[in-house]
């Protein structure tokens, strides 16, 4: 449906039929092209915690507002059938205490994750594996529903070749399944999430899965090389990044790799390369980057400030993985893309 009424920016508390604070003032900031506007730039860490919490997905959202350009009425039906045609009351409350200022806080019954021997690991190298953080059986499904999403067969290696165009590099873009959703809001990922941001009241990406099969003579590695998703403009606040292996992932089946222990020494690195280095640019291969080796159901996370890749798959299978990313809600990025 086309937008056929005056579009304007509503008031953050303006709601439509679900009764969600912001989502109003959202899609009318992005039909009129002003999210980065001054005067609405420092509402994009807000935009993204909405999204996220109704479990949207960022891509998805802009994608169906600047294609479509739908009526409000028209993308809340959308926002609702995301979620399966409802939205459980918890969540829009959550997310109306979040545009609201009232911070809330999920309920902490489950026991610390990560063990003082972890935190360590973490601190000195960046990373750290939360074994076992989701059930074998959850593995299955999530592959399940991936290996159906492409249209291949799991035990047909020729197949993993021939519905290519579905991924996106190494990405695939499911983002809802049941499957996916409970890996999604597994309690120990969070919990391990909590741990080391050091509090409550995070939020969850709504990510992608990846499929990267072995490399054949007419198949090559889709992916990049080792790499940042955050800007390098300096200071660079804290964050996380999360990835479930949903299989037996050994270091040469196309492992997540990351250089260890970057994140203590980029801000000196950065203020110290040469004028005619970009950083995103450099060759780390000196830098000692390790293909990380892990089984199906762990879960790895990493600072963000570590160079971080997947890489070339030399093994006989494929690695399937899930994206998973709870972080604070509002956390300030810069707005400069360096």
């Amino acid at each position: 449906m086309k937008e056929t009424s005056p579009i304007a920016v509503a008031d953050s508390l303006d709601t439509g039929s679900t009764g969600i604070y912001q989502l109003k003032r959202l899609w009318g900031k992005v039909l009129l092209g002003l999210q980065t506007h001054p005067q609405y730039a420092q509402e994009q860490e807000l935009d993204s915690s909405l999204i996220d919490m109704l479990g949207l997905g960022l891509l998805p959202t802009y994608q169906f507002l600047y294609s479509h350009r739908p009526s409000f009425e028209t993308f809340e039906q959308w926002v609702l059938q995301q979620s399966g045609g409802s939205i459980n009351p918890e969540t829009i409350q959550q997310c109306n205490q979040l545009i609201t200022g009232n911070s809330y806080a999920t309920t902490d019954d489950e026991q610390e994750v990560l063990t003082a021997a972890d935190i360590e690991f973490w601190h000195t190298y960046g990373y750290v594996i939360v074994r076992n953080a989701i059930t074998q059986a959850d593995c299955a499904a999530a592959r399940q529903a991936i290996w159906e999403y492409l249209n291949m067969d799991e035990n047909n290696s020729d197949s993993w070749y021939n519905n290519a165009d579905a991924v996106q590099g190494i990405m695939v873009p499911l983002y809802r399944h049941p499957a996916i959703d409970k890996n999604r809001n597994a309690p120990k990922i969070r919990k391990a999430f909590e741990q080391l941001w050091g509090q409550q009241g995070l939020v969850v990406t709504t990510d992608k899965c990846g499929f990267n099969p072995p490399e054949t003579d007419s198949f090559r590695y889709r992916g990049i090389g080792l790499h940042w998703d955050v800007s390098l403009a300096q200071p660079i606040p804290f964050g996380t990044q999360g990835i479930l292996y949903l299989t037996d992932t050994a270091a040469h089946q196309g492992a997540l790799t990351v250089v260890p222990s970057f994140h203590h020494i980029i801000a000196n690195w950065l203020t110290h390369l040469p004028n005619n280095c970009h950083p995103r640019e450099f060759d780390f291969a000196g830098f000692g980057k390790k293909a990380i080796a892990a089984n199906a159901g762990d879960f790895i996370i990493w600072n963000h400030l570590l160079p971080h890749s997947s890489s070339p798959n030399t093994a006989n299978l494929p690695r399937l993985v899930q994206y998973i990313n709870w972080y604070s809600p509002l956390q300030k990025v810069q707005s400069e893309w360096i």
